[in-house]
């Protein structure tokens, strides 16, 4: 009979070069827009997905996962990886088909869709840069609607995936994909929740403080009063991020500045080179090229890169200390794991590694010793950087309080009326006034609703892990910033572990203590 070990092998064999194949694949799609790749593309993830929906696999893999007893500790974690990578999977072979081709054409459309703005296509870049600086309120109103022109185009493609999603997971025995994809990928929904409704009640007030403070600033602004803000006067297509105003504005510590010359220097600070990440990736904006930005690891075995867009301001610095954070987890993973268990501990373990670093953009002591930044200016604006972003943090909360809802949501049922109950949950936890008489799919223009469903809690507790290893750190170390010794602990006591166990007891194993919301409550709460 077929051993568990010789079954991991034999997948391994299979499934390795086709998921090289894939990651490269995306890559090209994404740098080019060519729909050649997005075709092979497609292809590539059918026949993975084949894989996986094989029944009889499964069975075999499920029998071996219940009945335990492995002596090998890392082949147990193996098993259970693929167990719900299998249980993931079970679905037919028409549905199969209908995902690949419906993921296609959301992945082909956000590549290359470009909104009309007072009559030529416009980039993200070039809208956010109107959002930011403009003070007319009608051309602001018109480059934020330019920012959900995509949402008519997609919606029906995302809600024809939510379906197909649906009927698998029912087949499988959930109530819906959002429940399915929580459990298969070791969160409790429960649990979740209950961390969430307590960020809510958490943040509530302090939010509300702070955005009335805001409102004030921005009607000063924009010469109207508070009551008359609108989506289109908070910078952001999605108010996720504070606006950036007055000397807490620090965009002018990058102008003109070679951003990846910065990150090499932070990372060098903790001894982790990102040279060769860099070289490899894929880093300015041109037509055609996916505006939004992501980090991968193509073959598990070094080949890591990032896409970004990159323009010289904060918020492209953010995202690239951020993407390389995903970038130095994956490139110092042990060499030595097995194939399955050679990846981050968890999505969420990554994205908190991505959030550590990605903060560092709007730290006093980093602007001026990384950053370059005059001592100076930054220790005269240095409170007002703090209570922005604080400010951020908050907002970000809330914002992740609208997308997690309204996707659990959307999974529970999908012909309801989406439109409306997103600007329900953006007047409630945004507290962001709907804009009168729009009945617009404008949650679709948010692309990790499209393109990655269930998704979005990674980032709030990626900020709760980041919060709690950063107690860590400066517990050991003293700081972060410019501290060899940091960068050895992330490596040795977290990157090195990889995925073999759960990203919860991994956390406890490098901090003492599983996730907790209070390390993140007493930085920004």
């Amino acid at each position: 009979m077929e051993s568990p070990e010789s079954f991991v092998e034999a997948h391994v064999a299979e499934v390795e070069p086709l998921l090289r194949a894939e990651a490269i694949e995306e890559w090209e799609s994404a740098a080019t827009g060519q729909p050649e790749h997005d075709e092979r593309l497609a292809e590539l993830r059918g026949k993975v997905m084949r894989i996986y929906a094989d029944s009889a696999r499964f069975a075999r893999v499920r029998a071996w996962h219940e009945a335990d007893g492995f002596a090998d500790p890392d082949l147990a974690r193996q098993v259970q990886l693929l167990y719900y990578s299998f249980a993931k999977g079970q679905q037919d072979e028409a549905t199969i088909d209908q995902i690949t081709r419906l993921q296609k054409e959301a992945e082909s459309t956000f590549n290359t869709f470009r909104g009309t703005f007072e009559g030529a296509p416009r980039s993200d870049n070039e809208l956010a840069n109107v959002l930011m600086t403009e003070t007319d309120s009608d051309r602001l109103q018109a480059a934020w609607e330019t920012t959900k022109q995509i949402g008519p185009r997609v919606a029906p493609t995302v809600l024809e995936l939510a379906r197909l999603r649906n009927a698998a997971a029912r087949h499988a025995g959930f109530d819906n994909h959002f429940a399915k994809n929580l459990t298969l990928n070791e969160i409790d929904q429960t649990r979740l929740f209950a961390t969430l409704d307590e960020l809510a009640r958490l943040t509530n007030e302090p939010f509300r403080q702070v955005k009335a403070e805001l409102d004030q600033t921005l009607a000063e602004r924009y010469r109207i009063r508070s009551e008359d803000l609108r989506p289109w006067h908070y910078h952001d297509p999605f108010f996720q991020r504070p606006p950036r105003l007055g000397e807490a504005n620090v965009d002018r510590f990058f102008a003109g500045r070679k951003l990846e010359d910065i990150a090499i220097r932070h990372y060098d600070g903790l001894g982790l080179d990102v040279r060769d990440v860099l070289a490899r990736s894929d880093l300015y904006a041109r037509p055609n090229k996916y505006q939004h930005a992501f980090c991968t690891d193509i073959d598990r075995k070094g080949d890591v890169r990032v896409m970004c867009s990159l323009e010289s301001d904060e918020r492209w610095m953010e995202t690239l200390l951020h993407e390389l954070g995903h970038a130095v987890y994956d490139k110092y993973l042990d060499p030595a794991l097995p194939f399955l268990l050679r990846r981050p501990a968890h999505t969420l373990s990554t994205e908190a590694i991505a959030m550590l670093m990605g903060r560092l953009a709007l730290n006093d002591e980093w602007l001026v010793e990384l950053a370059g930044a005059p001592a100076d200016e930054v220790t005269r604006v240095a409170p007002l950087v703090r209570a922005r972003q604080r400010l951020g943090m908050l907002i970000f909360v809330r914002w992740v309080l609208v997308v997690v809802n309204f996707e659990r949501a959307m999974y529970e049922d999908p012909e309801r009326d989406l439109n409306t109950l997103w600007w329900d949950l953006v007047e409630r936890y945004q507290m962001v006034p709907r804009p009168e008489g729009r009945d617009q799919p404008d949650w679709a223009a948010k692309i990790h609703l499209a393109l990655y469903p269930v998704y979005y809690q990674n980032y709030m507790l990626g900020e709760l892990m980041a919060s709690q290893l950063s107690r860590a750190i400066v517990q050991r170390h003293g700081r972060l910033i410019n501290t060899p010794a940091a960068g050895q602990f992330l490596v040795e006591q977290l990157f090195r572990r990889g995925a073999r166990a759960d990203w919860d007891a991994t956390l406890e194993q490098v901090t003492g203590e599983r996730l907790s919301a209070k390390y993140f409550a007493e930085d920004f709460v």
